[in-house]
């Protein structure tokens, strides 16, 4: 970790207390033209039995970093965290968010402390501000080092050395202010971190005091959430025109989600503001359908289908809202169960084929339709005509007796030969005993290897023997080849009994 990451993660955490009662993002602090917000009330988060796991995650990694910082000290300093801004600009330098961070007048001191610390032993990194109305202090990463000149000052063939070229753009960085007010304030330029005061103190229009704030309907929704994000859907970025999610997206104005606990329960809602009263009702038919779909994996997994069928879909006017709650018991163990899966990949000899990732389970070529093998006529054989492509049909392979555990990852590959048409459309996985099916559509697949001709998906539900229906375009010149392999997770080391007997090392046999 470099020193200008070290400052200001220092100055980050280290200035947010522990505030007690801290419970929802306070729309009183934020500027009604903000466009989006992200809010965190770490001390609830620490309380919930997900933030407590999260918190051993970060100890743990902690033990291999370079820098001492004991994270349990530091996140016990952590209160509420506020991020908003008013654009969406991708040039860095445009960028207005700021950080509000409240804090006690003894954790200041200590902050401005390091700070001003910084300011004698870097000042190439950090550095005081004295031309705003209370304590400030900028920070940003130092300038690289120009290349170091030959020894003799000369280059090899005698001609004079060339000086070292250095980047001209000033590095970005960023501004940490100390209000008289109870609350420490991040941001990249002066003028707003003015606005951030001002809108703490109520000086001018919050989201709380605006009846048209355009995220003031959203953050209501959000309740006793402790860890919240909102924002308008930009208009001025493009997204992407094939990806069902930017789809999704185009057809709203705004949309929010929250996390939480109540209870014995870690609760997410999701709210999206449809553009219209026509596209709430598309997207409350599109939300149904996803949930409906993921509810046939019911007999696959009891505690799975339970975590799915926790889902709820509902509209109210153009608002269209997606919730779920689910034990946070239950939750930890699925997470403890996917991160050990996932940590050590199970070692596996490389194939040589780049179709196999694991074991294979199925590899086959296309069939080519009759239309291939018909001659060449007059109309076609022209000098100049090009021969138009044959039609694609689909078609289905049926895998059986497939083996399959949970967090399995089952790749899906082929060989197009160019034809961009080729790709896998489905697959259906119902257990070899019975049972309804678990769906998988191609837009819900990752894509991965070579030229992204690989969908890959994890296996959710219990370990068993399956059969897969798979639906893919069958490319008519016969030439495309394609794969099913599998690459099952790697089952946790168990720990050492403490009375176990030392291992003792292999010797090589007497002649």
């Amino acid at each position: 970790m470099n020193k200008f990451t070290s400052l200001l993660l220092l100055s980050a955490l280290a200035t947010a207390p522990a505030l007690p009662g801290v419970a929802a993002v306070n729309p009183a602090i934020i500027p009604a033209d903000a466009r989006w917000t992200i809010y965190a009330d770490l001390n609830a988060l620490r309380a919930s039995k997900l933030g407590k796991e999260l918190v051993t995650v970060a100890e743990q990694a902690q033990k291999d970093a370079k820098i001492g910082i004991d994270i349990a000290k530091v996140m016990a300093t952590v209160g509420s965290v506020t991020a908003y801004g008013s654009n969406f600009s991708q040039d860095p330098k445009a960028l207005d968010g700021t950080l509000v961070l409240q804090g006690s007048a003894d954790l200041r001191k200590i902050a401005e402390s390091l700070l001003l610390q910084a300011t004698i032993a870097s000042p190439d990194v950090a550095a005081e501000i004295t031309d705003l109305p209370f304590p400030a202090y900028s920070l940003k990463a130092p300038p690289p080092k120009a290349p170091a000149a030959p020894a003799n000052g000369t280059p090899a063939n005698g001609a004079p050395a060339a000086a070292p070229k250095v980047p001209a753009a000033e590095p970005l960085g960023v501004i940490v202010a100390f209000p008289p007010e109870n609350v420490v304030l991040v941001s990249k330029s002066r003028a707003q971190l003015l606005k951030a005061r001002e809108a703490f103190r109520g000086s001018i229009p919050t989201i709380a005091k605006s009846s048209d704030a355009p995220l003031k309907e959203l953050l209501k929704a959000s309740g006793d959430a402790c860890i919240v994000a909102a924002s308008l859907v930009p208009t001025d970025i493009a997204l992407p025109e094939n990806q069902p999610q930017a789809r999704i997206l185009k057809m709203a104005n705004s949309g929010a989600i929250s996390l939480g606990e109540r209870g014995a329960n870690t609760f997410a809602h999701a709210t999206l503001y449809a553009s219209s009263d026509a596209m709430a009702d598309k997207l409350m038919k599109i939300l149904e359908g996803m949930t409906a779909m993921l509810s046939l994996a019911e007999t696959s997994d009891a505690k799975l289908s339970e975590f799915i069928n926790s889902v709820k879909v509902e509209r109210d006017s153009r608002f269209v809202t997606l919730d779920l709650s689910y034990s946070s018991d239950r939750l930890l163990e699925m997470i403890k169960s996917l991160s050990q899966k996932s940590a050590a990949p199970e070692p596996r000899k490389p194939s040589g084929n780049p179709l196999v990732v694991g074991l294979l389970v199925a590899e086959w070529k296309a069939e080519a339709s009759p239309a291939a093998a018909q001659p060449a006529t007059a109309a076609n054989t022209a000098p100049d005509a090009k021969p138009a492509p044959l039609a694609t049909t689909t078609a289905t392979r049926t895998l059986e007796k497939v083996t399959l555990k949970n967090g399995t990852r089952i790749t899906l590959a082929r060989n197009s030969h160019g034809d961009r048409r080729i790709r896998f459309e489905r697959v259906e996985i119902v257990a070899t005993e019975g049972g309804a099916p678990l769906l998988f559509r191609s837009e819900l697949m990752r894509r991965g290897g070579p030229n992204e001709s690989h969908q890959i998906l994890s296996f959710p539900g219990v370990d068993g023997t399956y059969t897969l229906k798979v639906t893919y375009v069958n490319d008519p010149t016969g030439k495309a080849s394609y794969a099913v392999s599998v690459l099952h997770p790697a089952a946790p080391k168990p720990e050492p009994s403490a009375d176990a007997a030392p291992a003792t090392p292999a010797t090589e046999p007497k002649s």
